[in-house]
């Protein structure tokens, strides 16, 4: 389980913005029984890139 302000990389691609290996940082908690965060992803300038929910699967430190 992840905690607020955690910096995470995506596992798996997301999206067109967010492939596998994203960084984010974890911005709340959604659903603690289904392990669900809003993310906050960037690009390699730190410059956001995308803000999404996602599940703590999708998600490695």
């Amino acid at each position: 389980m992840f905690k607020e302000y955690d910096i995470v990389y995506s596992s798996v691609e997301l999206n067109e913005k967010v492939p596998t290996g994203t960084k984010g940082v974890i911005l709340m908690m959604l659903d603690s029984e289904n392990e669900i965060y809003e993310v906050e992803f960037v690009n390699k300038n730190n410059e956001t890139i995308e803000v999404t929910e996602v599940k703590g699967t999708q998600l490695k430190k």
